[in-house]
């Protein structure tokens, strides 16, 4: 059972671009009630559904809401179009200089999600642009930005330009930050974007200057299921991302995106993001979807419990910080789950130590460390001697 404080359910029922009859009544009863205005403009900054819930308020409430939280949402939303149409037009720029040089990016997330999705750019904050190229074509891209006015803002040390997952450059005297990424990634989770089937299924996006390719609406579900899970749900935005693309796309191919889903072994976080948006959004989906949810005990007992931050008992909900248990949990196969338990065990994250009362395999983990200490203790003892024993020759050859 979901249990959401008052506030939060007056974002879940406002962060929607179409509002029923009865979604209506209960924001006038909640309104009525007695609201913390505070709490719910910082949720709804928090959150990033800022422009969503201003907007249904002030059509629903406008009495209501005071005039101290009315102009915080105005000055917000006002500057969300501004950020917006300037993405969208430097967006246009950027895949215009890659393709000069023959490099193809796709768009994700950002303005073209929000006109697929929200039909509007205005309608969904977006704070960068992210660009998913081939991995074997960084450098080039890199050069692009740079010659475009880039500079890079961060870089993970140590590594070959081409296998950083991440890279974050932002506009000379501007505030345009662009994410080329091939992979998204974060510590024991990994999913491959620079796939060769979304570059053969783009579509056109009709941005407010031009139309550039993006995802297919199956690819771009899938691909928001994964994003959500990575950051645990915790952001209410990432939800309502997958509601109304699901409502503004009636005609998706529901048997593709649980056939490519379990291609890419990730068909239950999709159902679970599915899932997710059905229970906070009343999203409407295929009989199949909803039998395959509800069949599921794990996805059954991790819906009442994200995002974390609007239900009345957050010690009982998943967060960012339980993300490996989260990942382990929604593997899709019982092999992919225990390796990547064995890989918990030996980095010995606190996922096995702290009090998880939805994750189901936290004393197993325990008992599967106890296990493994005996033995990592004994490879690493091995592995020292093998290293003696190699620098002792060099040694004895070198004096030699």
């Amino acid at each position: 059972m979901l249990r959401l404080h008052a506030e939060g359910c007056l974002l879940i029922l406002c962060s929607r671009t179409s509002m029923s009859d009865f979604a209506r009544v209960e924001v006038e009863d909640l309104v009525s009630d007695g609201i913390d205005w505070d709490i719910v403009w910082q949720l709804s900054r928090a959150h990033g559904v800022a422009p969503l819930v201003y907007r249904n308020l002030a059509t629903i409430c406008p009495k209501a809401i005071p005039s101290s939280i009315h102009q915080a949402f105005r000055r917000h939303n006002q500057a969300n179009v501004l950020l917006n149409t300037l993405l969208a037009r430097e967006l246009v720029i950027l895949i215009d200089g890659l393709a000069a040089k023959g490099i193809k990016a796709i768009p994700f997330k950002g303005v073209t999600l929000a006109q697929t999705a929200y039909g509007d750019i205005s309608l969904r904050e977006c704070s960068d642009i992210d660009l998913i190229v081939e991995q074997e074509v960084i450098p080039q891209a890199r050069k692009v930005l740079w010659s475009q006015g880039y500079q890079l803002t961060s870089r993970e040390t140590g590594k070959e330009e081409s296998d950083e997952q991440y890279h974050f450059f932002q506009k000379r005297n501007g505030i345009v930050v662009v994410d080329l990424q091939w992979n998204m990634a974060r510590q024991h989770f990994g999913f491959r974007l620079d796939r060769k089937e979304f570059y053969e299924r783009l579509r056109p996006v009709g941005l407010p200057t031009r139309v550039v390719m993006g995802l297919s609406h199956e690819d771009l579900l899938i691909l928001l299921c994964v994003h959500g899970t990575k950051h645990a749900w915790e952001q209410l935005k990432w939800i309502c991302d997958v509601a109304e693309l699901v409502r503004r796309r009636p005609a998706l191919d529901w048997s593709r995106v649980l056939f490519q889903a379990e291609e890419w072994k990730c068909r239950r976080v999709v159902l679970l993001g599915l899932g997710l948006a059905q229970t906070l959004f009343d999203t409407s989906l295929p009989r199949l979807v909803l039998r395959e949810i509800e069949l599921d005990p794990d996805i059954v007992s991790l819906l009442g419990r994200m995002p974390k931050q609007l239900l009345k008992n957050p010690d009982q909900a998943v967060d960012e910080s339980h993300a490996e248990a989260l990942y382990m949990q929604m593997k899709d196969s019982c092999w992919e789950r225990w390796k990547l338990g064995v890989e918990l065990c030996r980095a010995e994250t606190d996922v096995m130590t702290r009090c998880l009362p939805w994750f189901r395999y936290q004393k197993k983990l325990r008992i599967l460390s106890n296990c493994l200490r005996p033995i990592q203790r004994i490879v690493a003892r091995w592995i020292l001697s093998v290293r003696m024993r190699e620098a002792i020759v060099r040694w004895l050859q070198s004096s030699g």
